[in-house]
């Protein structure tokens, strides 16, 4: 098995929405994690603000074509409209077989499940997307972490929630996929993390690349065990530590956060209906008032 590779790389068309996602240090390093995909064949940038002059010389020095979309009515996002017209002509380039949507705008998640049913890889770049829109893309870039990894560097001890709540999905996948002794195959487990997390990426934790398994053994040693068999690779909980205690309780919380979560839904959702019904009751009785 070849790890972190892609064997085939992709040909890319990267589309920009400048009005919601601009900000200068992203784009360098957003070009170098579409570099590692395959080759980007477009790089379109989206904007409506005609009055910012310092647009024309950002976009020279970083080799992206600008595409001006003037507001024709106000209250009306024209630009998100102009690159999902774009995205879809797209479609009909057999050269293009990725499409990167760099933008927070979840308004943008029906394009996205589109075009991943016309068989585009779609890759999502962002710095606050929430986690219903990063999980609609096949991969998701978060520049507010790649773009800072010493500060996350600093981060990854043991007292990191982030890196625990890592932890905990790895635990649970492990769970689901392991053998009676407790082994489940590497790549399995990888392949099921990206598709729980699409944002997942080991330089989110501060690692220097993207290989996994240097990843898993130098920052997740302490929790995880590994073993080859041949080229196969296999990897386990180390049971019997307080740091597997830790996981637990920590899978315990997130899961009883997520129980929490969905029952406060499920609350508000019936006390919306409640208002809704009572709301169509006094409009009901005013109307047999009138009537009388």
């Amino acid at each position: 098995m070849k790890d972190d590779k892609i064997i085939e790389k992709k040909k890319i068309a990267l589309l920009i929405d400048y009005d919601n996602f601009s900000k200068e240090e992203y784009f360098q390093v957003l070009f170098d994690e579409l570099n590692d995909i395959g080759d980007i064949l477009i790089k379109y940038a989206f904007y409506s603000n005609t009055k910012d002059q310092t647009i024309k010389e950002k976009f020279i020095k970083l080799g992206i074509e600008p595409q001006t979309q003037f507001a024709i009515s106000s209250g009306k996002n024209a630009v998100d409209i102009r690159m999902t017209i774009e995205a879809m002509h797209l479609l009909n380039k057999p050269y293009i077989d990725c499409i990167c949507l760099a933008t927070n705008d979840s308004d943008f998640t029906p394009l996205a499940i589109e075009l991943k049913k016309n068989n585009i890889w779609v890759v999502g770049a962002g710095d606050k997307a929430n986690k219903n829109y990063i999980n609609c893309f096949n991969e998701f870039k978060d520049l507010s972490k790649l773009t800072k990894p010493s500060e996350i560097e600093n981060k990854t001890t043991e007292n990191s929630n982030d890196l625990k709540e890592l932890v905990s999905i790895v635990t649970k996948l492990i769970d689901e996929n392991c053998d009676d002794n407790g082994w489940a195959d590497f790549s399995v487990i990888i392949g099921n993390l990206k598709k729980n997390d699409p944002s997942y990426d080991p330089k989110n934790y501060g690692a220097t690349n993207k290989k996994n398994e240097h990843f898993f053994t130098t920052f997740l040693k302490d929790y995880l065990e590994f073993k080859q068999v041949g080229t196969a690779r296999y990897i386990k909980v180390i049971v019997g530590s307080n740091k597997s205690k830790t996981i637990v309780n920590v899978v315990k919380s997130v899961e009883t956060k997520t129980t929490i979560d969905n029952k406060a839904k499920s609350a508000k959702q019936k006390s919306n209906k409640v208002s809704v019904s009572k709301s169509n009751n006094t409009k009901l009785n005013n109307k047999n008032i009138i009537k009388k």
